[in-house]
């Protein structure tokens, strides 16, 4: 028989014991925490995914009114841009930081403004940047990809905390129940001495 079937048994018994069992009402009322931990767990997989599925449409309307008002530019930078330093062990460039620049808007009016450049980087070269129907300057618009990515970490997020609060929660319930355990022996043991000394 195979190994994992002859677990289910066994587990199923520490879970739920039997009327024939030596297990004390805190033992059944421990296993039958865990039971609703598992379901609370379960039941909670739908909103995980309902929240999910929210962000997902709100961002997806979102990238696409961004790709439709928004468009890409190039900007030429006005001044040196941060000089080139390794950051860390890595040896990376640092991140990129605000440097003057000048692009032309969709209507062809020239604007200044700071724009990200990289480490390293020198007046005139350009830069990528994306500005909307005005000329401003805005931030890239959410890709596709990044929506997707988006709606996994909220759905995973959902799931994650609920888990986390069932987890903390058994915790100290455990917590709780050994305690009382603890008090219940060394009572059961006293009396058992106290027996002995009278006997």
């Amino acid at each position: 028989m195979n190994p994992s079937a002859k677990r289910l048994p066994r587990w199923w018994r520490l879970l739920v014991p039997g009327s024939g069992s030596v297990a004390r009402t805190s033992d059944r009322v421990q296993a039958g925490l865990v039971v609703v931990a598992i379901l609370v767990a379960l039941a909670a997989i739908p909103f995980a995914v309902s929240a999910g599925s929210t962000a997902y449409t709100a961002q997806k309307q979102q990238s696409v009114r961004e790709l439709a008002e928004d468009r890409p530019a190039i900007a030429t930078l006005l001044a040196d841009g941060p000089p080139a330093t390794a950051a860390g062990r890595s040896g990376q460039l640092g991140s990129p930081m605000p440097t003057a620049a000048s692009w032309l808007g969709p209507d062809g009016v020239r604007h200044v403004g700071q724009v990200n450049a990289d480490r390293g980087a020198h007046r005139g070269d350009r830069v990528r940047i994306w500005v909307d129907g005005s000329g401003a300057l805005v931030g890239p618009p959410l890709s596709p990809a990044v929506v997707l990515v988006n709606a996994t970490a909220a759905a995973a997020g959902v799931f994650a905390a609920t888990c986390l609060a069932l987890a903390l929660a058994h915790g100290i319930t455990m917590f709780v129940m050994n305690r009382h355990r603890a008090r219940m022996w060394q009572r059961e043991w006293y009396a058992e001495l106290a027996k002995k000394t009278h006997s």
